[in-house]
């Protein structure tokens, strides 16, 4: 059966991984239990290969089923191609939304900045309006001050202030002069607030602007006035003639513009006797003439409290006695914006307001035209882009659609295939280029056909089931399988029992990454023995990034295997006795320590050293010695129960260990030690009776706190056995 042509990339992917594994990287493979000669009291503590497969790089939502479903499918999975979109339904979705975000983005930038442009422009109108309002009503305040002022500076008003007279009216003040003026009352008023001359002349009611109810007659009126302007200060000038008022105020809900001087002789030198009081209430008359010079809806209303985005409004001349705030814009509806003006007296008091309306015409003339010239820009890009279309449909995607359905057939039949389009433009080199490359493509395919055939590395494919589609003849040989024995059955056949429940977690490791892993994997040979191979293993995906499946090189590492754990029996087991070595000791002790602290129980350390053991070597020889040494090891190793551990330190010492001493008693062991080997050794024809053993004993955390000092102790208590020979001694701290 020849390889599928899918093949040829791992093919060549393989042969270079083939050369790059290290032997480091087998310690992350598996090893089979029982193949570890380390002695079982401290072979938990030895770092030891894994026992488990280890990939990466799988897609954490991609399936996998590899031991616990019996193989159902016998090749990979067709491909399933969605529906896909035409290019030229493509191009079309791709420049209508660019021609969309064109002309928004057009859209977008002349709202921002032409239309904000024309909306300052509007604020500023309305705000110039609301300045002309303040300087107009400014200039009348400051214009009748100034004609009062011409009364008040006068030697006959002083006179008449002294001493009234009703001579100075008929000459000086009648109705006449009153409308002339453009006054409504003129008020001649004492130091002591007495009227003594009146002007009074006020608006018909129906005239009147009014924010609540009337007065009650219009003596109340002109009383309310009076009290009003004398609670401003009109009369506290204190003999100065340089005090005046002019304010616009609400007296009994109308509105009043007041100004006030103090009555001087003709210089203003002399003290000042009283005041005169002047003004007009605003009329239907006067508010509409107000709206025709500022050319804007122009509404008095109550006033309101008012907030810190409120700002003072300055007059042109200057003045302080005219206080105003202005309101920030504020919109009603769309196109109409509106600012109020509210007038404060001298005191700081809210008195009135006037709203300003005003329509936002340059706005609304821009957003016109704006709409006009976006409009005219869709036509021309529509048009545009039809004709581009067009020209596209003609010389570009007819010819791909061509070369689409001949691509298509070569997917079919790669051999004797080739494209027919000879543009002389990228299409027409695409298509020759593509003819180029398939006939590299055969020659590839067979060249890489070849290199599976003769490879000494085992290669496979298998589909996300784990069931094997492709093998080589190397992997046949390394296996002594056929292919027939292999081709649609799952790989977990060739596990053993032991291993079937831990083949499905490195795989499922391996999916939560999407890429290629090295392991090391067991696996049954076809006469039943174990062998122990290296795995490289990639994913097959589908055009979709859908995984279908894996691909893998396999390299037998048996060898290698075995010589790792020949490294790991020297390094950590005496080679003489078989016990655990001064290394195995140091990483037990320490283990056992942390273990023992943990759980608040007490760990025994029995140090034993044999006695008159020199003389053994020295009277029969090295040979016997090391027997002796042997069967001594042998007596402990059965004296002991699990999991007590015993260690041979070097020489003619030995440790054990003993974790939860409190209920395995240590003296117990201790006498059972002595018991077992104060026997006599008969070696070689030759009987040994004299040799016999000292014990010490240490316990943690009773006599150490860790394991330096524990060894000292068991030390210590040794060598106090040891004087007296064939005992145990539990370690006593100095007095």
């Amino acid at each position: 059966m020849e390889p599928s042509p899918r093949t040829a990339a791992a093919v060549k992917s393989g042969a270079c991984l083939l050369t790059s594994t290290l032997i480091a990287r087998l310690l992350e493979g598996w090893v089979a239990p029982g193949d570890a000669r380390l002695p079982e009291e401290y072979a938990a503590q030895v770092t030891q290969p894994r026992r488990c497969i280890e990939m990466s790089n799988f897609n954490s939502h991609d399936r996998v089923s590899l031991c616990s479903q019996p193989a159902a499918r016998l090749m990979l999975s067709p491909i399933t191609r969605p529906h896909r979109m035409p290019l030229r339904t493509r191009l079309l979705w791709l420049f209508l939304p660019l021609l969309a975000a064109s002309l928004g983005g057009i859209w977008l930038l002349s709202e921002s900045i032409l239309l904000s442009r024309f909306d300052r422009e509007d604020q500023q109108r309305l705000q110039e309006g609301a300045t002309v309002l303040h300087n107009r009503l400014d200039f009348e305040l400051k214009r009748h001050l100034d004609i009062v002022r011409t009364y008040a500076w006068w030697d006959a008003s002083y006179d008449f202030i002294q001493r009234p007279n009703e001579t100075f009216e008929q000459e000086n003040l009648d109705h006449e002069m009153l409308d002339d003026l453009g006054f409504d009352f003129v008020l001649f008023l004492d130091d002591r607030g007495h009227l003594q001359l009146k002007q009074w002349s006020p608006p018909a009611p129906d005239q009147r602007v009014l924010f609540g109810a009337p007065s009650a007659s219009d003596q109340a009126l002109l009383e309310a006035l009076q009290q009003r302007a004398i609670r401003l200060g009109a009369l506290d000038f204190r003999g100065r003639t340089d005090h005046s008022l002019s304010e616009l105020l609400l007296v009994d809900n109308l509105p009043t513009l007041l100004v006030s001087v103090p009555i001087s002789n003709n210089q203003g030198s002399a003290p000042a006797k009283g005041a005169i009081l002047a003004g007009y209430f605003l009329d239907r008359e006067r508010l509409a003439n107000l709206r025709e010079q500022m050319q804007a809806d122009l509404q008095p209303m109550p006033n309101i409290a008012t907030d810190s985005t409120w700002k003072p409004l300055r007059s042109r001349s200057g003045s302080t006695h005219n206080q105003a705030l202005l309101s920030p814009r504020r919109f009603i509806g769309e196109h109409v914006q509106q600012v109020s003006v509210q007038y404060l007296s001298s005191s700081g008091e809210p008195q009135l307001r006037f709203d300003i309306t005003k329509k936002r015409l340059l706005y609304i003339q821009g957003e016109k035209a704006i709409n006009f010239f976006l409009g005219a820009s869709l036509l021309v890009a529509l048009g545009a882009f039809l004709v581009g279309y067009l020209a596209l449909e003609l010389w570009v995607l007819r010819r791909v659609q061509r070369l689409n359905r001949e691509v298509a057939e070569v997917g079919r039949n790669a051999h004797s295939i080739r494209l027919s389009d000879f543009g002389n433009d990228e299409l027409g080199q695409l298509a020759g280029e593509m003819n180029q490359m398939l006939e590299r493509l055969e020659h590839s395919e067979a060249r890489d056909r070849a290199i599976l055939q003769s490879m000494r590395d085992g290669y496979f494919e298998m589909d996300v089931d784990g069931v094997i589609l492709t093998v080589n003849p190397a992997l046949c040989q390394l296996l002594g399988q056929t292919r027939e024995t292999l081709i649609g059955h799952p790989y977990y056949e060739l596990l053993g029992e032991d291993d079937l429940a831990r083949a499905r977690q490195p795989f499922q490791r391996a999916m939560q990454s999407g890429a290629g892993k090295t392991f090391a994997i067991p696996l049954q040979r076809a006469d039943g023995s174990l062998g122990y191979f290296e795995a490289t293993v990639s994913l097959i995906h589908d055009l979709q990034g859908e995984l279908r499946g894996y691909r893998g090189i396999v390299r037998d590492v048996s060898d290698q295997i075995a010589y790792q754990q020949q490294l790991l029996e020297m390094a950590y087991r005496d080679p003489l006795t078989g016990l655990g070595n001064r290394k195995a000791f140091d990483e037990q002790l320490g283990q056992a320590l942390l273990r023992a602290g943990s759980g608040g129980s007490e760990l025994a350390l029995l140090y034993l050293d044999l006695d008159r053991f020199k003389e053994v070597n020295d009277r029969f020889g090295h040979d016997i010695g090391d027997a002796l040494l042997r069967t001594v090891a042998e007596r402990v190793r059965s004296t002991l129960r699990q999991p007590d551990k015993a260690y041979r330190l070097g020489g003619d010492e030995f440790a054990v260990l003993l974790e939860d001493s409190q209920e395995n008693n240590p003296q117990r062991l201790a006498e059972r030690l002595l018991a077992a080997l104060v026997q006599p050794i008969a070696l070689n024809g030759e009987r040994i009776d004299f040799v016999t053993p000292s014990i010490g004993i240490a316990l943690y955390p009773r006599h150490a706190g860790d394991a330096e000092g524990l060894v000292r102790a068991a030390d210590s208590a040794m060598y106090e056995a040891k004087r007296q020979r064939n005992h145990y001694c539990l370690y006593q701290a100095p007095a």
